[in-house]
């Protein structure tokens, strides 16, 4: 049996998978997250910054509904398709935050942006549109803590989706001999830390980390 752990709970589709035949598989949440109260307002015609959909979570809580449209630049096909389905506007969507920084400074760096982010967001993206002056304004409308839970098992893999994932799970735990499969770029310089056994999925979301595990881990144990 090939032992999974996922820093990040799963849907039922999602573990669907990693089938119970072959896989053992453990989730939980390395990261708790608080949502606060989100301001929307603009005073100009500000375009919207999302990167993740806690940010619309939070901006959009259940059964609140958006009074207007907003104009959006997203990171991540799934965060942009959450907003599109609200009725919001899509100018610009990357898988990166760096790819998505470049692409505002290219089209959109005469607008002013609003950026909804977390209370550990990372420097990416503010930093290079700041660099370049674009104008920017940050609303931390979500905070992010660490969920340290002592696991008293070892797995062939962990799976890892962000960079506070990863350092929350290392804060209580090791990786011992598994290897991390990392959403994106960025969480696999944050395992680079610590391994040299890591992999980064061909495309930051859940599914693709789940498939690239599915893959690496039957190809090893066939072999």
């Amino acid at each position: 049996m090939i032992r999974v752990l996922s820093t990040k709970k799963l849907t039922e589709a999602q573990r669907a998978l990693l089938p119970e035949t072959d896989f053992y598989l453990e989730d939980y949440d390395a990261l708790e997250v608080t949502y606060l109260e989100a301001n929307l307002h603009s005073d100009d015609e500000a375009l919207f910054i999302f990167t993740s959909t806690h940010a619309i979570e939070a901006c959009f809580p259940e059964g609140r509904l958006p009074d207007r449209m907003l104009n959006c630049c997203c990171v991540g096909r799934k965060t942009a398709a959450r907003l599109e389905k609200m009725g919001h506007r899509i100018l610009a969507v990357e898988d990166r935050a760096e790819l998505l920084a470049e692409r505002i400074i290219n089209k959109y760096s005469s607008r002013s942006f609003i950026y909804f982010c977390s209370s550990r967001r990372l420097d990416t993206l503010p930093d290079r549109l700041l660099e370049a002056g674009v104008r920017l304004e940050e609303r931390v409308v979500y905070q992010t803590g660490f969920n340290q839970r002592i696991l008293d098992k070892q797995f062939d893999a962990i799976l890892f989706f962000s960079p506070s994932g990863v350092e929350s799970f290392l804060g209580s735990n090791q990786l011992h001999d598994a290897t991390a499969i990392c959403i994106g770029p960025t969480t696999a310089q944050a395992v680079k830390k610590h391994t040299d056994k890591f992999i980064s999925a061909e495309s930051p979301s859940a599914e693709a980390v789940l498939q690239a595990a599915r893959q690496l881990l039957v190809n090893r144990h066939d072999g």
